[in-house]
């Protein structure tokens, strides 16, 4: 028979088992009030490709296309250089506003941080 420990460790898995804390469904403009987060550069895109943060959050790019890509601001406040697939950047923002970026090598990859205090 079983003993009182496992009884109480089975008890605990069942109850504790469905208890998961909910992600945030990300979507095109996602808004987050974390210190750090992350944008996906996957597909030929960056995903959200508009995220709105709060003044003092660092963005972490994380690079998982097989081709090169780059995080690069429209106003050559920062550049990643070329990311190969697994390779991760990140900037924070410290100042309020808007942040456009681009993909040097596919131009037509596109995406905005908006800041805020």
């Amino acid at each position: 028979m079983y003993t009182y420990p496992v009884l109480l460790s089975i008890i605990f898995i069942v109850i504790f088992a469905g208890c998961q804390s909910e992600m945030p469904v990300v979507d095109s403009t996602t808004t987050f009030q974390n210190e750090t987060t992350v944008i996906l550069i996957e597909d030929f895109s960056y995903k959200p490709a508009i995220m709105t943060v709060k003044v003092g959050t660092t963005v972490i790019w994380i690079q998982k296309d097989s081709v090169r890509h780059t995080v690069t601001s429209n106003d050559g406040i920062f550049d990643s250089g070329l990311l190969s697939e697994g390779i991760s950047w990140e900037y924070t923002f410290n100042e309020v506003g808007t942040y456009g970026y681009y993909c040097i090598p596919h131009p037509y990859m596109k995406g905005t941080v908006e800041v805020v205090e």
